[in-house]
């Protein structure tokens, strides 16, 4: 009895240990000026923004140092539960339960509303692209600043299988919290990535993770309905495997 509390014990700290833990630093300097772009401290040029937005956000938000690079489209949801008849454009003072909502790719919305979804036109039109249709009630547009967590699960699984349980950090720009007072940073291993999704002082995805070992970075601006990936060029290619018609390579 006595050996099986010990081992009950070492199990805990051990636990402990592998728990994400908020650590008082600075994001790493090699990451740090794409943190947000708010505040334009990263320079692109202008024209960029007209002429591929995808590839303009990208230079905002993920250095120049990767191998390869990709686009996470954060989903539409649609409510299923609402009858056609019922359905009108939405009120915005009232609130929708978001547990009656299914998750759905950019391509199937377009269907729905019949359009047809190219991503490769698509970019030229992202900045206000999704805003052409009117919401109606039983739709949510893509959250800013909130990455889908399939596409973080896959992430993590990719990572691990690839690199191993990586020590990452994880950044959360204090719009991403619930008190809106100040930037959060934790550190931990890429298996424990999972607490911080139900953590209730944080309202969004992260803003930032990566690893010690800078081999990739996930960028989710706050101000943005997509997030940036810069990874070597497996890591990348097996995100969009995985994730087709929501994860999309692009070039720098």
């Amino acid at each position: 009895m006595e050996r099986e509390g010990i081992d009950f014990i070492y199990l805990f700290i051990n636990k402990l240990r592998d728990m994400m833990k908020i650590v008082q630093k600075e994001i790493e300097d090699w990451i740090k000026p794409y943190a947000t772009i708010v505040g334009d401290t990263i320079e692109v040029d202008e024209t960029l923004k007209v002429e591929n937005p995808f590839r303009y956000f990208l230079r905002l938000t993920i250095p120049n140092n990767f191998d390869s690079y990709a686009v996470a489209l954060h989903s539409f949801w649609i409510n299923n539960k609402i009858p056609n008849e019922e359905i009108r454009e939405l009120n915005y003072d009232e609130e929708l339960p978001e547990e009656d909502f299914d998750r759905i790719k950019w391509g199937e919305f377009f269907s729905k509303k019949g359009k047809v979804f190219e991503f490769e036109k698509a970019n030229k039109l992202i900045i206000n692209f999704y805003k052409q249709f009117n919401q109606m009630n039983n739709e949510l547009f893509p959250g800013e600043g909130l990455m889908d967590k399939e596409h973080l699960n896959s992430l993590i699984d990719i990572v691990k299988r690839i690199y191993g349980n990586q020590e990452i950090e994880v950044y959360y720009n204090l719009l991403s919290t619930k008190n809106w007072k100040k930037d959060r940073i934790y550190k931990g291993r890429i298996s424990d990535l999972y607490q911080l999704f139900d953590n209730e002082e944080l309202q969004l995805t992260p803003s930032l993770i990566y690893p010690n070992d800078k081999k990739w970075v996930v960028n989710t601006d706050y101000d943005l309905p997509f997030s940036f990936i810069g990874g070597e060029r497996k890591l990348i290619d097996e995100l969009v495997q995985r994730n087709e018609n929501e994860i999309f390579k692009l070039k720098y």
